[in-house]
Order: structure tokens, then sequence, then C-alpha cells
């Protein structure tokens, strides 16, 4: 049997020139958003060469492949995805980002910002993507809102349910019950056929790292979600929409286990295509990246660019708290969309300057000094401490934040006192509350998952996150 070979992607988030890719109000945008905006053309057409000139057999799309709906958007990506279409075999799912769900499309032009931007419905995407999908489906569901899932097969024995999850019609992604039942009958049909199913959703099902992370990122329902699917025979579920790179497993009470494999946004730090071999009985599982991009007539690292763009996340914030004036840590804030950011700068402006200057000038000593005057028991050893006692906290914060959209854990390439550190900060709120004796059910929870939150983003988490063979069967 000839290995089956797909490359997996998700939101790529097409964001289109003419929208407005200059001015402060542009700017504001650009860097609130751990994606690419202006970028985006050029990061798609690389990796779209790159994938063109690989030897898969199938190209699947996890959602979102627009910015935010916006018509002009959509007829530029579907050239694209049609330009592509004349080497691979191409799988779409739509998701909210592709209706503009929150009736807020823009485009920025100097200091303004204007929502007189043509959007499309929901109900046109169907037919707008009818070529990458629905078209070469041998089964499928219309859902409420006139987008389809389907089921297409990859190869003789391997078969692909594309779902459409944006509505649960409870206020949370998902399914509707109607929907769902044609999802498990599907799944169970296909399995008990001798098929392998794949599923490809945009929201996710299991929340990765933590669920104080990605537990608004998941659909509604999800612990009764991941149990229903893994026991009618899915095995393996691909996401996106996170934007973190991910790979984790869960196993039902009957013991069934069902692998989800989070895909990162392809324009944003650090640009996955996730890779899966499937031969007779396994899945083979690797992670590549976009290397390089022309972007202005000049070619782009596109991991050194792509990492610089999503720590100024961090770095951005605190500059603009700790130097700008009133009206620039309002806009700032107000970027992020924080409510009230007007008033939070005007009335406590001093305070956010304040701790912003100390977060920009704080370093692990000076931090250990701090905890130190507390009266509770730590995990730190003082000698680890002094090798890292001139390391800012803001290298930390963005070393956390890389490890968490890629997957790599934040001391990879550290001392191991590095690891050791983090693990201890990681501990030291279970700490807090148990000296103060602190029994707060919500608050131990959180404490909780804090820790487990911290040991992911060092470790990586229980399984590799780029690497991986799985049995296409339930061991």
């Amino acid at each position: 049997m000839r290995p089956l070979k797909l490359c997996v992607i998700a939101d790529t988030h097409y964001y289109d020139a003419s929208l407005g890719i200059s001015g402060e109000a542009y700017r504001l945008r650009s860097a609130s958003d751990q994606k690419c905006l202006a970028e985006t053309n050029a990061i798609i057409s690389a990796a779209f060469k790159k994938i063109a000139d690989s030897d898969c057999d199938a190209v699947l799309l996890a959602g979102d492949l627009t910015n935010d709906g916006e018509r002009i958007c959509h007829e530029k990506m579907r050239e694209k995805l049609y330009e592509l279409q004349k080497h691979k075999r191409i799988f779409v799912t739509t998701a909210t980002h592709d209706w503009c769900c929150d009736r807020n499309p823009r485009r920025f032009a100097g200091d303004e910002v204007y929502n007189d931007v043509e959007t499309v419905s929901h109900e046109e995407l169907y037919a707008l993507y009818d070529d990458f999908g629905t078209a070469a489906a041998r089964d499928q569901f219309i859902t409420h809102l006139g987008t389809a899932s389907y089921l297409v097969d990859l190869a003789d024995d391997v078969v692909l349910l594309a779902l459409n999850d944006d509505q649960n019609g409870k206020g949370k992604a998902g399914y509707k019950p109607d929907h769902l039942q044609w999802i498990l009958e599907t799944i169970r049909r296909e399995t008990e056929a001798g098929k392998t199913v794949i599923g490809m959703q945009h929201h996710l099902l299991y929340p990765h790292l933590s669920p104080l992370v990605t537990d608004g990122c998941c659909c509604g329902d999800r612990e009764e979600l991941l149990e229903q699917l893994s026991d009618a025979g899915l095995r393996l579920m691909l996401v996106g929409h996170s934007h973190i790179q991910r790979i984790d497993r869960y196993t039902s009470p009957a013991g069934n286990e069902l692998v989800e494999i989070n895909v990162g946004s392809l324009c944003g730090y650090p640009a996955p295509m996730v890779q899966i071999e499937i031969t007779e009985n396994e899945f083979h599982i690797h992670t590549e990246y976009l290397e390089q991009f022309q972007y202005n007539g000049k070619t782009v690292d596109a991991q050194k660019f792509l990492r610089a763009h999503a720590v100024h996340l961090i770095g951005g914030v605190l500059d603009t708290l700790a130097f700008g004036d009133r009206r620039a840590m309002a806009k700032k804030l107000e970027s992020f969309g924080i409510a009230d950011a007007q008033t939070l700068a005007e009335n406590y402006g001093g305070l956010l300057q304040f701790g912003a200057r100390k977060i920009l000038t704080c370093t692990v000593g000076k931090a250990y000094k701090a905890v130190r005057l507390l009266p509770i028991q730590t995990d730190f050893d003082a000698t680890e401490v002094r090798a890292l006692q001139n390391v800012p906290l803001t290298d930390i914060a963005n070393d956390l934040l890389l490890a968490a959209l890629s997957g790599v854990p934040a001391g990879a390439n550290r001392l191991p006192a590095y690891t050791n550190v983090l693990r201890a900060a990681g501990n030291l709120p279970e700490q807090i509350c148990k000296a103060m004796h602190l029994r707060d059910e919500k608050l131990c929870t959180l404490c909780t998952e804090l820790h487990t939150l911290m040991t992911a983003l060092c470790t990586g988490g229980a399984t590799d996150n780029h690497t991986r063979t799985i049995s296409r069967k339930q061991v």
C-alpha cells in the first residue's frame, strides 16, 4: 500500500492590502495580533509554493481562511486555492472569521478605523468553497447557517469528515442535535465498513495547554463531544482556532483514544504545516515550518520575522504603558479590546506606568528577593536563581509566549536551571494558598491549573507536539 500523505494547515486569515497597511490605526491593529496582516499574501504564497512542490497528496485547511469575512479577502484567497489546486487536492472547512460573526469588519486609513467593508454571509460560503470540498463529497449535512459538513474519500480506506462547528444553538461552537447525530452515524458507518475516519473542524475539542488558555476556544459541551466522537470510532481530529501548535490525546471512560492535533496559524509564529503520512497501520506525524517569504522585494526569514512580531505583543504594551502619554495608553489598551480603556488610562495611568517600568527593569534576581520576603516555603534553588539572576522577566514572558504558540518547551535552549526556576515559579500560587490557609475551591483550582500550565510550557506536554506515530486502530 502506498502511503497517503496529507498536509494540514489552519487559520490563514488572508488580509488584503486594500484594507489598509499603514497609518496609526493599522499599526495598532497589527501590533495587537499574534498573526500577521499585511504580510499574509506573501506568507500564504510562499507556503502554497512549498506545498505545491512537496509530495503530499492532499491539503486540508481547518477554517478561518480570511481575516474577517471581507469579500475582497475571499476573492483573493480563492484565487490562491485555485492555483494550488492545479497541483494538489484541497479540502477546506470555513469558520466564524469567514463570515465576520462579530459584525465588526474593518479597514484602516491614517488614524481612523472604518466599518464600511463588504463581507460575505454564512449562506454564501457553501457556493464560494464548493470546489474545495463539497463538490467531491460522498455525503454532506447542511447546517442551519447554510454551511456544510461533508464526507470525502481520501483513499480506499481513509475518509475525511470535514465539519462546520460554528454554532451549537446554545451560544457556543459545536453542533445542534440533528447535526451531531449525522456525524456520529457517519463515523460509525464508515468505521464498520473498515474505513479510518479523520475529522477536521475549526474549534477545539480538547483544552490544549490548560483550560485557562483554551477553554474559550473549545466547542460547547466539549467533554461530552470528546466521549461521543471517540466511542463512535474517530481516531484523529484536526483543529485550528487557538493559533497554538499542540498534540494531545483523550481516552474515553470506555477506553477509546482520540488524538487531537491543534494546528497553529499559518500566518503567525511558527507558521506550521503538519504532515501526516498514513501507512497501513499507522499515522506518522511531523511538523514543517515556513522558512522564508518574499515581501517588498526582499527575502524575509519567516521564523525570525514571525517570532519578533509575536513577542512585540508583550514588549509593545509594556513600552507604551511605561513611556507613552495617556492618549497612547488608551489607544493601545483599546486595540486589545479592553473596555473603558480611556477611563482606565486617565484614572490609573500613573499606576500603569509605574508597574510597566518596574516589569521592564525586573530580573530573576530582583523577583527572587521579593519572593523571599513572603512567609512561605518555595521550591527555588538559590544556586539556580543566582545563575539566572540577570535574566529579564520580559525575556521569560516572551519565552513562555513562544512556547505556547510553538509547542517547543520554554527552556529548550536554556540552562537546566532555567526550567527548574520556571517550574518553581509555577508552584508559587499553590504554596501561597497553603501558607495562608486559603481553601476556596475556585481559587485552589486556579492555582492547580497555573501549576499545570507552567509545567506544560516548560516540558511541551505529555506528548511530542511535532513528531509522533500513532496506530490507526484503537490499541
